[in-house]
């Protein structure tokens, strides 16, 4: 049973079709290896391998490298349904895309490195560059630092990396990214959280790397759309893009959403009640149909600004500032319903669902680490809008 409209859109085209299909048809090994991954604090080599030979890995990759090119109202759907049977793979996947969108704007040697012997290149990615160290050398750069919270640093083939770029004489360093293979990094095993665990959010560690200047670009140059391909998903801005990291906590509510309605359908009775099944008291009635309600009302959000941002690099435009600070609001509001719908439905499945065996307290974890990622914090989004709506164009973030 299930009256969410998170039934599969009628409009997906078929490419996205095959791949939620694949999606779906990897399930059982993501659900049955999400145990060990939450006790290893990274994925399986099996559900990496599953990840891989389902194309997941290829989401972001330009077509002409034999890539998926997704928009992202299709990416949000992809990630949701990887949600269903494990949260943190939904995120690996989710990070890699992003980090692709990115990388597809750093030139045609830069790809050909990247995609040049196939698609399936997992990617992860850290913008920031806190203590990281940057000398220039003939070529390129000499980098030495660490990445903390690197999403699917374990699986990754290659990271998009926060650095420091020398400009002018005199002038202080500006924000650049870089892209480098993960063989010459090594991985600190420092991801240790309540939730999402599975990902390996772990530390990248570059001692003295060089870095060749057509793997390096200026942050500033990202993000106001400088030199990008023509293909629209990378003329997307990455304020913009940070939308689809709400597409693996829509997957983990639906899947909360189901195992809830799963018990009641089950006849699980209502303790200390004269209610014989949890289906007949109208209190839990109506916190079902405030979750559904939660949950579609997320949906609505989130596939609104998808597909709005999709429309504009489709057409060739340039959202305004309002319609960027909406996207992010609508990010950040549907964050919130699906905290909300979460919390309405642990109190219908009751202390129970809290059993360590339980998955449902598992998904839990990982909505409520997930969703105070600082692009999704609702606060800010409101921030943002807030001036937005009001003509007020002093920056809040860079990421708008």
């Amino acid at each position: 049973m299930n009256p969410s409209i998170s039934a599969e859109r009628a409009t997906l085209a078929d490419p996205t079709r095959r791949l939620m299909a694949a999606a779906h048809e990897i399930a059982p090994v993501l659900c049955r290896t999400a145990e060990a991954a939450e006790r290893d604090s990274r994925l399986t080599p099996e559900a990496e391998r599953s990840l891989r030979e389902a194309g997941l890995f290829g989401l972001g990759v330009p077509k002409r490298f034999g890539g998926h090119e997704l928009l992202p109202a299709d990416s949000l759907e992809v990630f949701a349904e990887l949600a269903l049977a494990c949260p943190s793979s939904a995120w690996v996947v989710m990070v890699s895309y992003v980090a692709q969108q990115i990388a597809a704007s750093f030139g045609e040697k830069a790809c050909h490195e990247l995609w040049g012997d196939g698609p399936d290149v997992a990617m992860c990615g850290v913008f920031g560059s806190v203590g990281v160290n940057s000398k220039p050398v003939e070529g390129g750069v000499v980098v030495s630092g660490a990445w903390a919270w690197a999403s699917g640093s374990h699986q990754a083939d290659w990271a998009l990396l926060g650095v420091p770029l020398s400009g002018e004489p005199g002038s202080a360093p500006e924000r650049g990214l870089a892209l480098v293979p993960t063989s010459v990094l090594t991985v600190d095993r420092t991801w240790d959280m309540a939730g999402m665990r599975g990902t390996g959010s772990d530390t990248l560690v570059a001692d003295e790397v060089l870095v060749p200047d057509h793997r390096l670009r200026r942050f500033a140059d990202v993000v106001q759309g400088n030199g990008l391909p023509e293909e629209p998903l990378y003329r997307i801005p990455p304020g913009s893009m940070t939308l689809v990291s709400m597409g693996p906590l829509l997957g983990t509510a639906r899947a909360v959403l189901r195992l809830t309605l799963e018990a009641v359908e089950d006849g699980k009775p209502m303790a200390m009640s004269l209610h014989a099944r949890l289906a007949d008291s109208p209190s839990v009635q109506a916190a079902l149909a405030e979750a559904a309600t939660l949950v579609d009302s997320a949906q609505l959000h989130l596939m609104r600004s998808a597909e709005s941002i999709g429309a504009a690099a489709l057409s060739g435009t340039t959202p305004s500032l309002v319609e960027r600070a909406r996207v992010r609001m609508d990010a950040g509001h549907a964050s919130v319903c699906l905290r909300q719908a979460v919390q309405a439905l642990l109190t219908v499945s009751g202390a129970g669902s809290f059993s360590v065996a339980k998955t449902i307290q598992r998904h839990w974890r990982d909505l409520e680490t997930a969703s105070r990622h600082p692009t999704l914090n609702p606060g800010l989004a409101k921030e943002m809008y807030g001036r937005a709506l009001v003509g007020d164009e002093r920056p809040v973030s860079p990421m708008v």
